[in-house]
């Protein structure tokens, strides 16, 4: 009976395993298995913070190439601002023949490069120009036309700006916005050009984005005609010249730098990128 009893249990005990040693092999690995490859995506848009705290230049990287180009040259060459020449302990005055508005050239180009925007700028002085030939003031837009003319014949521009400095005092041409200030902007048009309905399109869309990221930094589009005028400021040339009046005479190189900085970020997105507008 004992025999039988311990001949039964080992009976048990021996089916127990057999059917269990599939189980265990299955378990215990005869080798490594490759780990699964989980790919990444990079994320589309960055946001770079630059030029002031309070608003940002946006820096995307959704294009993989510069895709917009501008032109920027300045008809009146020697507009100056008080404050920069005031900071260099130069005499102070409407005109200069170094601290002035052409100045600003490379801050254009810094700021529009952050936005993904490629930026020319014409390389000739109007006003020692005008100075050569013997030319009045009045007679800048003839001046600096054959340069531009020529310059936009040899590229491909996406936009092109004539760069001002407004005569207005500094309660008109600044606003403050989250505590810090910035120099205006208004865009004048030449009425006595006869397509002057594309460039005034141009200059409201922009308007319009500026005082979405900025309220008040535009002053808005200035259409100018009639006497006294000049009324076509080179703008015939191509419909996509627009006239920018950037601050007064009293705006300071920090107020203007910012406003630069705005204008870029404005520029990529009415028209880099008109679906954010």
């Amino acid at each position: 009976m004992q025999k039988r009893q311990r001949r039964w249990k080992y009976s048990v005990l021996f089916l127990a395993i057999f059917f269990s040693l599939p189980i265990i092999a299955a378990k215990i690995p005869l080798w490594d298995e490759p780990k699964p490859i989980i790919e990444t995506t990079k994320q589309d848009t960055k946001i770079v913070y630059a030029a002031n705290k309070t608003v940002a230049t946006k820096l995307s990287e959704k294009k993989t190439t510069t895709s917009f180009k501008t032109l920027i040259y300045f008809t009146h060459s020697h507009e100056a601002y008080y404050p920069m020449l005031k900071k260099r302990n130069e005499t102070i005055t409407v005109n200069h023949d170094t601290e002035n508005v052409q100045s600003l050239g490379d801050t254009f180009v810094n700021h529009f490069k952050q936005n993904k925007i490629e930026t020319d700028i014409l390389n000739v002085d109007t006003m020692k120009v005008m100075k050569q030939q013997n030319l009045v003031y009045y007679q800048a837009y003839d001046a600096v036309r054959p340069y531009v003319k020529k310059q936009i014949e040899q590229h491909d521009y996406d936009l092109i700006m004539d760069i001002h400095r407004d005569s207005s005092g500094r309660e008109i041409t600044t606003t403050t916005y989250k505590g810090s200030p910035y120099a205006r902007m208004a865009f004048v048009i030449g009425g006595k050009n006869s397509r002057y309905q594309a460039n005034e399109s141009y200059a409201e869309r922009l308007s319009k984005k500026l005082n979405s990221l900025v309220p008040g930094i535009s002053r808005g589009v200035i259409k100018k005609t009639g006497a006294g005028v000049n009324g076509i400021y080179n703008q015939d040339l191509s419909n996509n010249i627009i006239l920018i009046e950037l601050g007064g005479v009293e705006n300071s190189e920090e107020e203007l730098n910012r406003s630069i900085a705005i204008l870029a970020r404005a520029i990529e997105e009415a028209f880099v990128e008109p679906t954010s507008s």
